[in-house]
């Protein structure tokens, strides 16, 4: 699983890889596991005939870096991919989720820098809430499943998707940034990709899947109906774009519950990923585990 990419014209941010980074790690994997096209690989999982050593890549949230420097790389390697789309920026409709990204990321020094910066913000907002969950929070249980986040990713999380909830983080977040001079509209073409590349991408012969349309960070919290008209616009989306019914998806922050998995069902989805392999064993092929590209990372430098 991949996000974040960098180079002259996409910032380094927190676990973003460059073109060299990306390169020695497709070959790192090539040398220990065998790398299917993406549409092979719903082949074999729906015959049942994966074999231990299969794998295949897998890109998360339509990011112009993806589309820039690690698509180049896939197609000089003849390595077909999935990339999962939420689908709200291709209407003009960006989810803030890769804006405060962006504005974490080019401005403040290191990412426990802005951290430290929104921890006072929202203590200072909300001390009641801020002192109360402090109270609660386990620092060793919350998010365990996801091993290279540090104590401070953890409690940034907590607060802004158990806290906070999405009001009172998005107005937290927009006096943080009034507060640096930051402007949101002047970033937007820098952020995702426009329904051109995608359409290039899915020529290409890579497998463009569902991820919800403005991925809420804990859909498994919204009603059924409401998850249904995030996967049913998303669908609607993306087959509009592509000419073709999506047939595959991933889990926003890995979050879903069985009203997820029957909405996904009912619209013909037929594979779905996981965010992290705390299970392993796949249980449907809805719930696939994937490794984050972290943690692949830190086993080839080791």
């Amino acid at each position: 699983m991949f996000h974040h990419f960098h180079d002259d014209k996409h910032p380094v941010g927190q676990g973003s890889l460059s073109a060299i980074d990306f390169t020695e790690m497709i070959d790192w994997l090539i040398s220990r596991h065998q790398i299917l096209n993406a549409n092979e690989y719903i082949e074999k999982l729906e015959e049942k005939t994966l074999k231990d050593t299969d794998i295949c890549l897998s890109f998360d949230d339509a990011l112009r870096c993806q589309f820039d420097i690690a698509l180049p790389i896939l197609e000089r390697k003849k390595i077909k991919a999935f990339f999962f789309v939420y689908s709200s920026p291709l209407l003009g409709e960006p989810d803030r989720l890769e804006i405060y990204r962006y504005f974490r990321t080019t401005n403040f020094s290191t990412v426990d820098d802005f951290y430290n910066d929104f921890f006072s913000e929202a203590k200072s907002e909300y001390p009641i809430e801020y002192e109360k969950a402090g109270l609660i929070y386990d620092d060793k249980n919350y998010l365990s499943a996801f091993p290279f986040y540090t104590s401070n990713d953890k409690w940034f999380r907590y607060l802004r998707d158990i806290v906070l909830g999405a009001n009172r983080y998005n107005s937290l977040m927009k006096t943080l940034m009034a507060k640096h001079k930051f402007t949101a509209e002047e970033v937007l073409v820098k952020l995702w990709i426009d329904s051109n590349q995608l359409k290039e991408i899915h020529e290409l012969g890579h497998v463009v899947g569902l991820h919800s349309h403005s991925h809420p960070t804990t859909i498994h919290k919204l009603k059924r109906e409401e998850q249904r008209l995030e996967y049913e616009n998303n669908y609607k989306c993306l087959k509009s774009v592509l000419g073709t019914s999506p047939i595959a998806m991933s889990h926003p922050c890995g979050n879903y519950n069985d009203d997820t998995l029957d909405i996904l069902t009912e619209l013909g989805i037929r594979v779905g990923f996981r965010s992290n392999n705390s299970i392993k064993e796949i249980r449907s092929n809805l719930e696939i585990p994937r490794e984050d590209h972290s943690n692949i990372l830190k086993a080839m430098r080791s």
